[in-house]
This record gives structure tokens, sequence and C-alpha cells, in this order.
């Protein structure tokens, strides 16, 4: 299955702030995770995930991008290269609530003949590249809880999601940050239906004003008949969770 069967954003379903004022904002991370599992499935195990956001007014964009660096056969797709691209545009509703519109356009390298070569599932079988228009709603709230629908066009698969964080200041410069969301895939072809969850803490430095490290644990899986996270390639065994770590450097300008 590809990233949609399984069924961005990432790290993968990130809410994305719009900016505060009308001028370009950039924000980037460089991230490091032992396992990469995007709605409950494994799609490659140690990770280089690098990612850079665009921000104008309530517009914004992000490039997000996966490089497996471990065992070439914990991969779902062939090498596990991936390139995410985000547009989108948020703004408030209220004082608490605002709205979030987009698209994300999944890309495999390693998988294309070409850029712009969709997936087609009558087609001739090169195309492994997907399209998803999303929206979703966040609440300025405890926990900063989010609500997010995803539709597939290509793996016609429709994907709603809640996530929720909350930060707790350990000293002027560390905090540990909790985040979690669970989400349920409907496969619209009639497909198996299954429900995906990840857990994460970190611990975040920030070393300026603009930028900071964190590292930490994550859990997460599915309840995917058989599982969906690789336990032994060789002998081709799955389980349904698993616990991994990550680390990384955000910043902002």
């Amino acid at each position: 299955m590809l990233r949609k069967l399984a069924c961005a954003l990432a790290l993968s379903a990130t809410v994305i702030a719009p900016a505060a004022a009308e001028e370009l904002s950039v924000s980037t991370t460089v991230g490091f995770e032992s396992r990469y599992l995007f709605r409950g499935v494994q799609f490659a195990e140690t990770s280089f995930q690098p990612s850079i956001s665009l921000g104008y007014g309530n517009f914004y964009g992000t490039a997000w991008l996966n490089l497996p660096i471990g065992d070439d056969d914990l991969v779902v797709t062939p090498g596990g290269e991936e390139l995410d691209l985000v547009i989108g545009y948020s703004a408030p509703i209220s004082e608490v609530v605002s709205f979030d519109v987009g698209v994300t356009y999944y890309t495999f390298p390693d998988l294309m003949s070409g850029f712009f070569d969709i997936y087609e599932e009558d087609g001739d079988g090169l195309g492994a590249n997907t399209i998803e228009p999303y929206v979703g709603l966040a609440f300025d709230i405890p926990l900063s809880p989010s609500v997010y629908v995803y539709h597939d066009f290509m793996f016609d698969t429709t994907t709603i999601q809640g996530n929720a964080s909350y930060s707790i200041p350990m000293s002027e410069k560390t905090s540990f940050d909790l985040g979690g969301y669970i989400g349920y895939v409907i496969d619209d072809t009639g497909g198996t239906d299954y429900i995906y969850g990840t857990a994460s803490a970190n611990v975040s430095y920030a070393i300026s004003d603009n930028g900071s490290f964190y590292a930490g644990v994550r859990y997460g899986g599915s309840d995917i008949p058989g599982g969906s996270v690789i336990d032994d390639s060789i002998a081709g065994t799955t389980k349904s969770s698993a616990v991994w770590w990550g680390l990384g450097f955000s910043a902002s300008f």
C-alpha cells in the first residue's frame, strides 16, 4: 500500500498557523526520526526529515522531505523517499476558532516516471503521486485542539483526524511538550477502514528567540488487521504499534 491507501501531513498532520502580519515569514525544521509512520503505517525506518514553510498573510506553503538512512528493507516504497508539497490558507473565524483549507501533493521520487505522474487505478501502473485536499478547524483553548478532514481522490480514501498538544515550561529556555492525534480512515472503495493514533513527548531547549532543539519519544500504530508496523523484514512479520524516538532543530525568520 502506498501512503494514501494506508491513509501529511504531518509529523505528519501538522497545523500551520497563519502569519500574523502581511509580510513573508520563513520557518524550517531539520529532524531525525528512528521510524517514520504515516497514519499508523510504517513507511520507513530511520529517516532524515527536513522541511521549510513560507507564509504571507493568511497563505502558506510547505515542502517536507523524508530521506531514509536506515535498512532499505524496512520501507513500504522502494528507497522510501518522499517529497510532500503543501499550499493552504488559514484565517480566524472568531477569537477562539480559525479555519484552515489547502491541498497536499504527495510525491515518491523512486517510483516516479515524472514529477506530475499521478496514480491511476486503471492506468499504466507507473504513477505513484497523489493529491489530497483538506479542511480543518483549530481552537485557541487549552490543549489547542483541532480537527481535520482529508480526501485523497486517487485512492478514494477519506480521513478524519483530531489533534491536541500541551506545553509545560520547565525553565526559562526549556519546556516539556506533549502532543497526540487520533484518526479514522474510510476506504470509499469498500476496503478496510481503520483507526490510527500517535502520542509524543519532547523536551525542547531554546537557543535563541527564533531557534530551538528538541528530542523525545513517540508511540503510535493502528488497528489494521495483522499490524502495519514492520517487525522483521526478513520474516515479513508486522505488529500493530511501536515506540520510536526523534530529535531535531527548528527555527523561524
